[in-house]
């Protein structure tokens, strides 16, 4: 991946038992048995200082991600239960999917779920990677899966997706604007 990449890991789902929290635990250790020798994995979800940053769960992105940021999104379930919706916070929700939209490149574990994250959420399907987990039945490991998530990491620093996005401030003062005295600039309000 270059001389040296400084990766931060969001590893807080990690100590659950199941679902994201095995994705994170085994994906790290994956991650540091095949990393460069001058790569840094850095557990952190402030990636401050960091190239690159990986949540992998969808309630660890970023909505202002300070470097491109990869996100796992393992399925959608949420977008379609208005009980879940309402537990998971509505604003909240509609947040993390704002984050998914900005972020470089989403992981996903299969091309059905890729499918409904560019059909749902609008996200522009070259960022989506399908990357399948390994289970009993395969002889996929682990290790395979982080082969290619360092690729998705490459792709993410040659290719950082930056949405173009109009801040609050700049909104009101066109509404300033709009109601200013004839002859007055935006700059005078």
């Amino acid at each position: 991946m270059g001389a040296h990449v400084r990766l931060a890991f969001d590893s807080r789902t990690a100590a659950e038992e199941q679902g994201a929290g095995c994705y994170a635990r085994d994906l790290l250790r994956a991650l540091r048995d095949t990393a460069g020798e001058h790569d840094e994995i850095v557990e952190t979800h402030r990636p401050r200082g960091a190239e690159l940053f990986h949540a992998p769960w969808m309630q660890g992105a970023m909505l202002h991600s300070p470097c491109p940021m990869v996100v796992t999104l393992h399925d959608l379930a949420t977008l379609r239960r208005p009980s879940e919706r309402l537990r998971a916070g509505g604003i909240h929700l509609r947040m993390r999917h704002l984050a998914l939209q900005r972020a470089s490149h989403v992981i996903v574990p299969s091309e059905t779920v890729a499918r409904e994250a560019v059909a749902e959420l609008g996200l522009d399907r070259e960022r989506v990677a399908v990357i399948a987990e390994p289970s009993a039945s395969a002889a996929r490991t682990w290790e395979d899966v982080a082969r290619e998530t360092w690729a998705v990491y490459r792709q993410a620093l040659t290719k950082p997706h930056r949405p173009c996005v109009t801040s609050p401030k700049r909104r009101v003062n066109r509404r300033r604007a709009a109601s200013a005295p004839p002859g007055w600039s935006s700059a005078e309000l």
